[in-house]
């Protein structure tokens, strides 16, 4: 019995500090009773903003990419059509311009950049690019592709130090891959062995089964030559 009464005690006393809780919340929410409700309603109107802006970006990007698709057709038509470069230009820039926060729109501003290089217009292109990289750098993936289209374009320009830069912003971006394989070509190129053959080396082992490698494999020097001084330019002794 002694025990039972003992039990029952330890009860009452659990619902008597159950009640004294009760009563200290619901005195708690009366005294800030506003501040709750004034959270509540942002709470509300975050989460009914965030609803609208998914439904909205989302109606965004399918007509960003209707018209994405339109504009690619102009400039590679297929079937041997020309291209409508003018007409695609005009297409892509009308994306960037009304969709440019979508991921559409940032495709459409590298095709933007690409229809110039089509055009022959290079310094347009490396314009494009620039805002490209200025706009979508959270688009890491396009990005790399950007830096190294930039690359190729600097080198057609007669740009070497330029294009070594792109391609370098390339590399640390997508990690090794084409842009590196330049890299080696024009630290070679300048007679900078050791830079050349940490690329090279890089291809070959970290991408053994694709074509770069070919190549790489074929540039790797054997130990003793590959950490040869860095080759002395033309008329440089002469200073």
């Amino acid at each position: 019995m002694p025990k039972i009464k003992k039990k029952a005690k330890s009860l009452m006393q659990t619902e008597d500090e159950i009640k004294s809780m009760a009563h200290n919340v619901s005195d708690y929410y009366h005294a800030y009773q506003k501040q709750f409700t004034a959270a509540i309603a942002v709470i509300v109107l975050v989460i009914a903003a965030l609803l609208i802006y998914t439904i909205v970006q989302s109606s965004n990007e399918k007509e960003a990419g209707q018209m994405l698709s339109a504009a690619y057709d102009a400039s590679n038509p297929g079937g041997g059509a020309p291209a409508d470069y003018p007409l695609a230009l005009q297409r892509y820039q009308d994306i960037v311009k009304q969709y440019g926060g979508t991921v559409n729109g940032a495709i459409a501003q590298f095709y933007l950049a690409n229809t110039y290089v089509q055009m022959g217009q290079q310094e347009a292109a490396l314009k494009e690019y620039e805002a490209f990289t200025k706009r979508y750098s959270g688009e890491k993936f396009l990005l790399g592709l950007v830096y190294q289209r930039m690359g190729y374009v600097h080198l057609a320009m007669g740009k070497q130090d330029q294009a070594v830069k792109a391609f370098g912003q390339a590399e640390s971006i997508t990690g090794t891959g084409p842009a590196t394989l330049e890299l080696a070509r024009l630290y070679e190129r300048e007679g900078n062995i050791q830079e050349s053959q940490k690329r090279y080396k890089d291809i070959s082992e970290k991408l053994p089964s694709s074509a770069w490698a070919i190549e790489a494999r074929q540039k790797v020097l054997p130990p003793d030559l590959s950490q040869a001084p860095k080759a002395v330019k033309p008329g440089a002794a002469a200073k």
